[in-house]
């Protein structure tokens, strides 16, 4: 008995191996931000953002640099490749490059111009990377946006994720890898930059100044937020706020609480319409005017206003894709998807220049349902 049990007790020994593939956290540099960029001559250069655990939470402490050295490092280098790149980094890092904690990739403005699907080929050939992280581009360098340094947060890495959230509309790897498959949609990407605090200082925000449209991997214009703002009824975001003119410099400042698009293709004749429904209910957030809103008059008049503003922001959007020829709104889908034969037969090869013929009517209904705690501006003397 005891020589079966010794018996087993080695076979048992062979098969166990323990953790020979393990990786101390003291042996990795985790990344939490990346950006490429390309250089002249055809070369890329990778730039990451990497947190230096002995600046991290210490007694001089606090967020974004307010005092301390910095609490994160980015290296950057060229190489023919992306990989290429990460390969010399690597060479002069003493811990090992760790992917699976990013969750920005940043574009800069030339890769962006020259075509970035060749760049992000590596984030889908290792199971380090993920699909999940948000990819933005910046005017100008991509590693600039990286070195910045916010206030509120640690890494500017961080800031931007949270700000693609709350203030941007957000496109993950995933999201760009389906946008550049998928016919009848093209690409677009939210732009940031990093800007002066104010008052001035050592610090560098980061904002959301932006969109940028793509035909392909290739951007073809760019949009500040005021411009694009017709896009967000198309793929639904929070916040969305507008602000409303009412004349001799009164203003409304609004916000809405459910905002939808609906849009039915029709083919006449070879002739491609859409018919574009906006449905909104808003809330006042803001009243630099004189008027008491609990009056059914005075809430008719900002509905129509409101009404007339989000069709004309609209509209520009739709001007903007049919002179650009790039569908950040996925018209073509909706086209294929309501008629699959004509699609197929006709349109998925040939939509980027039926684009510039398609018509279009816009019909928006929107609602104030809330006017706040009082009906009129609280500071503005009342006239008897």
């Amino acid at each position: 008995m005891r020589t079966l049990w010794k018996i087993g007790l080695a076979l048992s020994l062979v098969v166990v191996t323990g953790c020979w593939d393990r990786r101390e956290v003291n042996d990795m540099a985790i990344v939490i931000a990346m950006a490429m960029d390309k250089e002249p001559g055809g070369l890329y250069r990778l730039s990451v953002q990497v947190p230096l655990v002995s600046n991290l939470g210490g007694p001089s402490g606090g967020g974004g640099g307010t005092s301390g050295d910095k609490s994160y490092y980015v290296d950057s280098a060229v190489g023919k490749t992306i990989r290429e790149a990460n390969s010399t980094i690597q060479a002069r890092m003493s811990r090992h490059l760790y992917y699976a904690h990013h969750r920005i990739v940043v574009i800069g403005e030339r890769l962006a111009k020259e075509g970035f699907s060749d760049a992000l080929d590596i984030v889908s050939r290792f199971p380090e990377n993920r699909l999940t992280a948000f990819i933005v581009m910046t005017k100008g360098k991509g590693m600039d946006l990286l070195v910045a340094q916010p206030q509120f947060e640690r890494f500017s890495g961080e800031a931007i994720r949270e700000l693609v959230k709350s203030e941007a509309i957000p496109v993950t790897i995933k999201d760009i890898s389906q946008m550049l498959n998928t016919p009848g949609v093209d690409a677009f990407l939210p732009i940031f930059e990093d800007v002066n605090s104010h008052p001035k200082g050592k610090s560098k925000e980061i904002q959301a100044v932006g969109i940028g449209t793509f035909r392909g991997d290739r951007l073809i214009a760019t949009y500040t937020n005021y411009e694009i703002a017709g896009l967000r009824w198309f793929h639904r975001t929070t916040p969305l706020n507008l602000n409303v003119n009412l004349g001799q410099k009164e203003m409304l400042s609004i916000a809405f609480q459910n905002a939808k698009a609906n849009i039915q293709p029709s083919i006449k004749g070879g002739h491609v319409h859409f018919n574009i429904e906006l449905h909104g209910s808003a809330y006042v957030t803001e009243n630099h005017s004189s008027l008491d809103l609990s009056q059914q008059k005075n809430s008719k008049l900002v509905e129509a206003k409101l009404t007339q503003k989000v069709t004309d922001d609209v509209k520009k959007v739709m001007e903007q894709t049919k002179q650009t020829r790039s569908d950040m709104i996925g018209l073509g889908i909706v086209l294929a998807r309501n008629f699959p034969k004509e699609w197929k037969d006709k349109y998925r090869n040939t939509w980027d220049k039926e684009i510039p013929r398609i018509t279009y009517e816009i019909k928006s209904k929107v609602q104030v349902v809330d006017i706040g705690q009082t009906t009129k501006n609280i500071m503005k003397e009342e006239r008897l």
